[in-house]
């Protein structure tokens, strides 16, 4: 088993490297599924979003 590695992500704004995990929904947009994960910066506080597709959404159509 591999270790796990933290995602190279950092503040929009002030470009910090030190983040909080705020919030993270589901959400249906242009016909596909994807996931919102929201954060926050530790240094200037500034929250952003973040959206991906969602993986289980490609393993159900696949099926």
């Amino acid at each position: 088993m591999t270790p796990f590695e933290r995602p190279d992500r950092h503040c929009p704004q002030c470009q910090h490297k030190g983040y909080m995990f705020r919030a993270r929904k589901t959400v249906e947009a242009d016909g596909a599924k994807h996931i919102d994960t929201k954060y926050r910066c530790r240094a200037c506080s500034h929250d952003w979003w973040e959206r991906i597709p969602d993986p289980k959404a490609d393993n159900q159509s696949a099926a």
